[in-house]
Order: structure tokens, then C-alpha cells, then sequence
């Protein structure tokens, strides 16, 4: 290992180490160089490279599951969530001003916001996994999952118009989630994403970001709706609006969808500071499978001042990162025209989507197939 460099994040102590390519056991070599944060205990085995030792190998399965879950959750409600009213009915361009200009402020601070998990990528769960020895499920060829939060009228709109086709044209199909009771609900354009052969899921309830935070049998009475609308179009997957979640709020999905995908590998300021589950490969909370928003997002991009070329370079080189890991390949997006839903994001997007549809490691899927193949593969086993 390099250098050590020591500092405090969260309640759990970490070290920040590099990995060093000397003595690397195979299944971590394509770690080397990559900075990770380690508990204290492992990062001084890692460092005296003491890789065969089972005690080492004790303690990087450890520290694997607690990685993933030590910033994994967002229990305190950020301003948004504590307003008396829902936070969107400022007009969507004031709201998007107010976040660029904290997106300014908080890029001077990134040392700030980015400790644990680290900034644009954090893989220290999947290194210690992997210094472990854990089991995980085997990809021939990377997942890449397209996905969409469809917030307004106008989201769903752009995506019907602007995204499938872009989306197709490589045989991609995107994983798309619509927020059920927030806006009047176009199901014929629903429908039609359905016929052409996209998968839709649900986003929480109205998007005001309270939902997490409700007493149980509020939470539950939200959640009963927004099943109702994912019956009517088969949906087996949640996505929390701004990636809002809670401890309590994951148990609550389990009975109700097969997964979540509301965990960022590395979630940067947003929606609060050092939150993410430092990995890049799904897994089960619970009962219920976790599929992690691997790439950075759009909207946390262009809040910290990413041009759309910038984006684009961005994320395809996490996707590089990612696939060199085993883990997936999985980008969010919103199709508003404030967003990706404009010229020079949607060339952006466009752009991405064609190296992966041009490389041989990549293959397209959507979380509901990458699920329906993961649970086929952990009960054959």
C-alpha cells in the first residue's frame, strides 16, 4: 500500500490508503491504485500486506458489509423534506438555480463533502469484498443500465420524444420511474414505453421528500399507492425521489418490490453530504436486492458546474472503473429540458451510449432482467 493518510469520517473511523499493486492477490489486482477508505484494524494489515492471513481476510469481510451500509441511509430529512409544503411547486428553473449556486459553493468544499464515499467513484466495499474472498455474482459481460426519474408531465413527455429513440437505436432499453401521484398521468405514454419495450417502475409518491420520513402507517398508505400504480404496468422496482431513504423505508419495500435502486455508489453533496454505499455491485438488504446508482448523476453534475462534454468524459471513464471491478454500470438521468432533456446534454448522453454499444465488455440491461438473472443465479447455487 502507499501512504497512509489518516482523518475521521462518519462515526466509523476509516483510513485512506492507495492501493499498491506489490503482492496483490489476483481476484484485487484490477484495485491497484485506487484510493480506498478502510477501517484502521484492515488498513494496517492491507498495509503490511499481510493478504493471506485469515485474519485479514476476517476482517476485509467485515468491513465489506459495513461499508456498504455505514452512509448507505439518509435518516435526517434535508430542507426539502422538512418544508410544510411540497418544495416543488417552486418553478423548476428557480429550484435549479438555487442548487447551481450551492453546487458552486459546495465544489470549493469537495473535501469536504466527498470523505466517505469518495468523489466521483468509491469502490472500497467491492476492494475489501474482493481482499476477502466474498462470493459475488458473476458478470461475462458488464451491465449497463439506462435509467430515467420521470418527475413531470414534462419528463415524460421528453422521454417518449427525445430518449427512447436514441436509446433503441443501439438495442438499448432504459429502466424508467415515474412519480405516481405528484402530476395527471399520461398512461398512454406510459403504455406506449411499455410496448416498445422499456421497463417502468416507481418513484416514490409525490416527490415532496417526505415519504422516508412519515410515521409507519403514512409511510405504508404512500407506498400502497404507489403500488397501485406500479400493478397497472408491472413494475418491480423503487426508486426514492432524491435518493431519499431510510432504514425503515427499505424494509417497507421489501414485501412490495423485487428491488431498490435508490443507493448511490458515490453520492457527492447530494441529496446530503457523504452519503453512498461505496460499491458498485448490487446485493441484498433484507430481503430485497439493492442495485446502486453507479455513475455520477446528472443533476449532481451540473449543480457542480460539469459542462455536458465534461459529463460525458466523466462517465465513461467511471464506466471503465466499474467494469475493471465486476460491478455494474448503472446512470441516472431525468429528461427534463433543465437537465438531460436538451440539446447539448442529450448529445451528452448520446455520446455515452455509443461507446458502450460499441464496446465488446459492455452488454445493455434493464434492472429487471439483471434482477430476474441474479436470483436465477444465487438459487441455482
Amino acid at each position: 500500500m502507499c501512504a497512509v493518510a489518516r482523518r475521521p469520517v462518519t462515526e466509523t473511523k476509516l483510513v485512506r490508503i492507495c492501493v499498491d499493486s506489490k503482492s496483490l492477490p489476483r481476484r484485487v489486482e484490477w484495485a491497484a491504485g485506487m484510493w480506498v477508505n478502510f477501517p484502521a484494524a484492515l488498513a494496517r494489515r492491507v498495509a503490511s500486506r499481510a493478504f493471506a492471513d485469515p485474519d485479514t481476510r476476517a476482517l476485509a469481510g467485515s468491513a465489506a458489509n459495513e461499508l456498504r451500509m455505514v452512509a448507505a441511509y439518509t435518516p435526517d430529512p434535508p430542507t426539502s423534506a422538512r418544508l410544510p409544503i411540497n418544495y416543488r411547486r417552486v418553478p423548476g428553473l428557480a429550484r435549479r438555480l438555487v442548487a447551481r449556486a450551492i453546487g458552486r459553493v459546495q465544489w470549493a468544499r469537495r473535501s469536504a463533502w466527498s470523505r466517505f464515499p469518495g468523489w466521483p467513484i468509491d469502490l472500497s466495499a467491492d476492494v475489501a469484498a474482493d481482499l476477502a474472498g466474498c462470493p459475488s455474482v458473476p458478470f461475462s459481460r458488464t451491465p449497463v443500465l439506462l435509467t430515467h426519474d420521470i418527475d413531470s408531465a414534462e419528463g415524460l413527455d421528453n422521454l417518449v420524444r427525445l430518449f427512447l429513440s436514441i436509446e433503441e437505436a443501439v438495442g438499448a432499453r432504459s429502466a424508467n420511474y415515474v412519480v405516481p401521484c405528484a402530476w395527471l398521468l399520461d398512461h398512454a405514454l406510459i403504455q406506449e414505453v411499455v410496448h416498445r419495450g422499456h421497463e417502468i417502475g416507481v418513484h416514490g409518491y409525490n416527490h415532496a421528500n417526505h415519504t422516508p420520513f412519515l410515521p409507519a402507517q403514512d409511510r405504508l398508505q404512500r407506498l400502497a399507492r404507489g403500488r397501485e400504480f406500479g400493478d397497472r404496468y408491472g413494475a418491480v422496482g423503487y426508486r426514492a425521489p432524491s435518493l431519499l431513504r431510510t432504514k425503515e423505508l427499505l424494509a417497507d419495500l421489501a414485501p412490495l418490490y423485487h428491488y431498490d435502486s435508490s443507493i448511490p455508489t458515490s453520492g457527492g453533496p447530494f441529496p446530503v453530504p457523504n452519503n453512498g454505499c461505496a460499491s458498485g455491485r448490487p446485493w441484498r438488504i433484507g430481503e430485497i436486492w439493492e442495485i446502486p446508482v453507479s455513475l455520477p448523476r446528472d443533476g449532481s453534475l451540473q449543480f457542480l458546474g460539469y459542462s455536458p462534454d465534461a459529463i460525458a468524459r466523466l462517465w465513461q471513464e467511471t464506466a471503465h472503473i466499474l467494469a475493471r471491478s465486476g460491478a455494474i454500470v448503472s446512470l441516472l438521468t431525468h429528461c427534463e429540458s433543465g437537465f438531460s432533456g436538451n440539446a447539448r446534454m442529450l448529445a451528452a448522453y448520446r455520446r455515452f451510449i455509443e461507446f458502450i454499444a460499441a464496446s465488446a465488455k459492455f452488454e445493455f440491461v434493464r434492472p429487471c432482467d439483471l434482477v430476474a438473472t441474479m436470483e436465477a443465479s444465487t438459487d441455482s447455487t
